[in-house]
């Protein structure tokens, strides 16, 4: 992850240290793994469609036949060269960037734009919403 965030409250430091750790595990495209940072209910937004799942079972569901499809076309890593984070108040936090993906050759299979809404929960920061955006609309966070 790369970012050109200035220095952070101790809110955003933490649910940035979560989001790494996300980061590294969605690298290895296992949908029970990944699905331990999401938050129950989740929600993913898009242009083309909304989804709430409330379980980890749904959430894992919901991420298998996506990492099946990054599996199958060579996926290796993504990689954030402009996040921004920024705390909401004490338990809520935003990150917003362009993701690019990146294939085991080295090159680029897709770019986009995402935002995600963390919040804090009695076990750590969770993934609440993401939403997935034009890649040039990051959102302007101080």
């Amino acid at each position: 992850m790369h970012s050109d965030t200035p220095a952070r409250s101790p809110d955003e430091s933490g649910v940035l240290k979560t989001f790494e750790e996300y980061l590294l595990a969605s690298f290895s495209l296992d949908e029970k793994r990944v699905a331990t940072y999401y938050d129950e209910p989740f929600m993913f937004v898009s242009a083309a469609n909304t989804v709430t799942v409330a379980t980890r079972a749904e959430v894992e569901a919901f991420l298998k036949p996506g990492f099946k499809a990054l599996q199958q076309s060579g996926y290796a890593k993504t990689e954030f060269p402009n996040l921004r984070s920024q705390s909401l108040g004490k338990g809520l936090a935003i990150i917003s960037g362009m993701g690019i993906r990146y294939k085991t050759d080295g090159t680029q299979l897709a770019s986009f734009g995402i935002t995600y809404v963390w919040r804090h929960v009695p076990d750590g920061w969770k993934l609440a919403v993401m939403t997935v955006h034009d890649p040039n609309k990051i959102l302007p966070l101080q």
